[in-house]
């Protein structure tokens, strides 16, 4: 048999280059020793739940995988939320300095401050203990960074390599907050939605199943000068070779050198990972839990219900932690650890499970890094040999360090076909003639009161140039006869009454759920008070069309009464003072179709994969910061917002809610403002106070409005104690 590039594994590193490889047209083979693939990014389903092996999360900054990713498996954006446990105390996670120091006794305030003014300052950085005691002092290593790092590694922080405190150590202080996110202080993440973590590794895997073949179990490696000619393994007894052009191997480092004549001094950790099948809704409301204390077995603990709970079991979840310690029974001292911190009852206890990998962390031992060094210099003998993967390249990867890895090793096969690399593409929006098929448009307006505006809505709707739509008008509990009203005069549209008032995204997604499940391509939501132009949904649906990632679409939004005076193009976050306004302050021409941050959602053309892929609106607004939620996931999940200024409307300004902000307004402001900030990983305790003062200072004394301060403050204080919860889901 002859293949012109073998993969060795088919965890997500191989799959990965498999995958990349299938799209330039190369043929490959992937050998697998399991019947399974993913490798460590692998799910099971078990008692109903999607269960990774460990924790695992997604974070890049590198638009081009998060774009690969993206398209890939639909995921979720989630703001991190972890916790620490150290001490016998629960604190946050990424923990500060001043947090750790609220949180002791005053003798060891005291310790922390004395150890760290007379700290070593200049110890050799020749090892992970020496980097952190010269830095943080003997205190706050001995209680909190030689714990966890030594439970790890399972050796001591004098051997631990200096290259771990580099890349790991993350005490932070509290100004961290104003920081980028990095792989180490990273705000938010991504999760599949739907079948977990390994959703990633078998949507790779489905497209390439047929170059695939587990339970293959490599032996030999042959070579001739600088090539490596055949790769051999068994499968059902037999013994098998493959001349190769190219070989990628994401096994153990160790393994693929021995497979070449060579031993290297490099060790792996285990982990055992400890199924809990637990008799209760939820155990925390985190993604992580971190123990820090050695006495503790337990790593890292996750809970998948809150990486994503769709299609999950009401009424159970599972935990699963994360041990490298040896112990006899892993489980009962999982059990006894998590009863003791008071997470658990043992009679919450349905089931339990363990799986154990021999080579999950990569020791980084002191002169590890050496070792490396040499072993890839040996590996740089074969020409045509390449090393992908944490296992294979002895490196703690995540899963957007692998694919970045395995399209670098994808692009370099594919240099010696002479076949292109892999660019990112930018998206290119042009306003052209529409398709001959035009998509679906259902227009959905949503109605509280004030029967003449929507009188007048709908008949601008009506007098559009676009012929492939329907309107369905949602009335969020009208007391003047609106829905009647609406179905006496404009029998064409198909009338939602609902009891009360839901609430602006509430009352929303009834429309919404039913325009996609009625087939809608797009949605067209437009609040009552708006008007539009006789070419506005032509217009965006051009637009909409010539770009396979667009998500939302604006118009140029016009004040009601005026022919060119702009309400808004597009909404933007201010860093100072922090806000979001409406249209940028120096745009002076509004003829450029271009890409936005935000869409204020009076009237906005809305592809269906947008809700496919983010959900519908959050009802836990009630309105008020909801369209710049909705806008945030739309571009967390890569897609694209544009403003069409081409497409006009008008918009009739606060006509529902008044021009006289009343308690309730107030209120609802500062309830949604606090939501906000706790959804979207702006930091909450630098940006959210800066944002509500300036709003204070315009809005209650500027401009005169300090009765409302009360008010303001209880909707603030609200927000704080209002669950978040999960994003309602399209579902059919």
């Amino acid at each position: 048999m002859k293949s012109k590039v073998v993969i060795l594994g088919a965890g997500l590193a191989g799959l990965s280059v498999g995958w990349l490889l299938k799209e330039k047209g190369i043929d490959f083979a992937i050998l697998e020793k399991q019947k399974f693939v993913g490798g460590l990014a692998r799910s099971f389903e078990w008692h109903g739940f999607y269960c990774d092996f460990a924790a695992h999360r997604l974070f890049t900054s590198n638009e081009y995988v998060l774009h690969q990713l993206l398209n890939l498996v639909p995921m979720g954006r989630h703001v991190r939320r972890s916790k620490i446990y150290l001490q016998d105390k629960w604190m946050r996670d990424p923990l500060d300095t001043a947090e750790l120091a609220w949180s002791l006794s005053l003798p060891d305030k005291l310790r922390i401050l004395i150890k760290y003014l007379f700290r070593p300052k200049h110890l050799p950085e020749i090892n992970f203990e020496n980097y952190v005691l010269s830095r943080y002092g003997d205190f706050l290593y001995r209680i909190f960074f030689q714990p966890y790092t030594e439970k790890l590694f399972g050796i001591s922080g004098s051997e631990i390599s200096v290259l771990w405190a580099r890349q790991k150590v993350r005490l932070a202080n509290p100004l961290d907050h104003l920081r980028e996110n990095t792989k180490t202080k990273f705000q938010y993440f991504y999760y599949p939605i739907r079948r977990g973590y390994g959703a990633i590794s078998e949507n790779m895997y489905a497209a390439i199943s047929e170059h695939v073949i587990t339970e293959a179990q490599i032996t030999h490696l042959i070579s001739e000068d600088d090539q490596i000619t055949r790769v051999g393994y068994i499968k059902d007894g037999q013994n098998f070779e493959i001349q190769v052009d190219q070989v990628v191997s994401t096994l153990p480092m160790t393994i693929t050198a021995k497979m070449l004549g060579q031993e290297l001094p490099l060790n792996y950790q285990k982990v055992d990972a400890v199924y809990l099948h637990i008799n209760r809704k939820l155990v925390s409301d985190y993604h992580w839990i971190y123990f820090m204390d050695s006495n503790i077995a337990i790593n890292r603990l996750v809970e998948f219900k809150n990486m994503s709970p769709v299609d999950a079991p009401v009424e159970t979840t599972v935990l699963c932690a994360e041990v490298t310690q040896e112990h006899t029974d892993v489980v009962q001292r999982t059990i006894d650890d998590l009863v003791r911190v008071g997470l658990i009852s043992p009679e919450d206890i349905l089931d339990t499970k363990v799986i154990r990998e021999n080579f999950a962390y990569p020791v980084y031992s002191q002169n590890y890094d050496k070792i490396v060094q040499d072993a890839e210099s040996i590996f740089s003998a074969y020409k045509n040999l390449h090393l992908v993967g944490r296992a294979a390249q002895f490196r703690h990867f995540e899963a957007d360090d692998n694919l970045e890895a395995a399209t670098r090793v994808a692009d370099e096969i594919a240099a010696e076909y002479k076949l292109p690399i892999s660019v990112p593409s930018e998206p290119i929006v042009t306003i052209g003639e529409l398709k001959m098929s035009t998509p679906a448009v259902t227009v959905v307006v949503l109605t509280y009161n004030h029967y003449e505006d929507t009188q007048e809505c709908l008949k601008s709707v009506f007098s559009v140039d676009y012929d492939n739509f329907s309107v369905v008008l949602v009335d969020n509990g009208s007391t003047d006869g609106t829905p009647d009203l609406v179905a006496k005069e404009f029998p064409q549209v198909h009338v939602i009454p609902l009891d009360q008032n839901l609430g602006v995204p509430a009352g929303y997604n009834v429309g919404f759920q039913y325009a996609l499940n009625n087939g809608a391509d797009y949605v067209l939501m437009l609040n009552n008070d708006t008007i539009l132009a006789e070419d506005l949904i032509s217009q965006l649906v051009t637009a909409g069309e010539a770009d396979g990632q667009s998500g939302i679409l604006m118009p140029l939004v016009l004040y009601h009464g005026t022919n060119d005076t702009v309400w808004s193009s597009g909404g933007k976050y201010r860093k100072f003072p922090p806000s979001f306004v409406l249209t940028e302050k120096h745009q002076t021409s509004y003829d450029e179709t271009r890409l936005i941050e935000y869409a204020p959602s009076c009237g906005l053309l809305i592809h269906r994969r947008a809700f496919e892929a983010a959900g519908l609106f959050d009802p836990g607004y009630f309105y008020w910061y909801d369209d710049w939620d909705f806008s945030e996931r739309v571009r967390a999940h890569g897609l694209h917002i544009w403003n069409i200024p081409q497409a006009k409307m008008w918009h009739k300004v606060s006509r529902t809610i008044g021009i006289n902000r009343s308690p309730l307004f107030w209120h609802t402001y500062g309830a949604s403002m606090v939501r906000y900030y706790r959804r979207h990983g702006r930091p909450v305790w630098i940006s959210l106070p800066l944002d509500a003062s300036y709003l204070i200072l315009r809005e209650m004394f500027w401009k005169g409005n300090w009765r409302n301060l009360p008010d303001f403050w209880k909707g603030m204080l609200d927000g704080f104690h209002q669950p978040l919860g999960g994003f309602p889901k399209y579902s059919q």
